[in-house]
């Protein structure tokens, strides 16, 4: 077992939730997600050729609210933690000062597009903490985290996200 994490200490916090309100996603923040990850898709540059193809707008691209940490700017970079982390990670309990975070696997689900300007709601579930011992960094802590997205009462991407935490001493 580390000395930093007990997974005993966070059983008690499976399965809770949280439901963060990330708003609609607009226009140019699709545009510059795409050209972040070098996607020229034209459902995601074009609005008539998405209108032209059955969607309202511009389309969110599937991998794009996964993406989104917090709603907002984020917080200021002197209340980050030491591994450029914001001081939440949502619905993990807090981890003891001094473990770092990455992040780990992520299996995403596909349920449909959204368009811009849809309002996008994020669901997130803590559901799984255990820990294996690794061969250079000693015992490694994992938090699983299933993130459901929807507009409305319709999923759009079901996210299954793994972080990995260690004690870089």
């Amino acid at each position: 077992m580390s000395d930093l994490i007990d997974p005993a200490a966070y059983r008690d916090h499976l399965g809770e939730t949280e439901t963060v309100d990330l708003g609609p996603i607009t226009r140019r923040e699709i545009r510059r997600y795409a050209r972040a990850v070098e996607d020229d898709n034209p459902l995601f540059w074009d609005r008539e050729y998405a209108t032209d193809h059955g969607y309202d707008d511009l389309v969110v691209p599937p991998n794009m609210p996964p993406s989104i940490l917090e709603p907002g700017a984020g917080a200021p970079t002197d209340e980050l933690r030491d591994d450029g982390l914001p001081p939440s990670l949502g619905v993990e309990p807090p981890l003891p000062d001094g473990v770092r975070t990455m992040k780990g696997e992520r299996q995403l689900t596909f349920h449909q597009y959204a368009t811009a300007g849809d309002p996008i709601i994020r669901e997130s579930t803590f559901d799984d903490i255990y820990q294996k011992e690794g061969s250079n960094a000693g015992t490694l802590t994992f938090t699983v985290v299933v993130e459901e997205y929807f507009v409305g009462e319709e999923p759009i991407v079901t996210n299954r996200q793994v972080h990995l935490h260690y004690d870089p001493g």
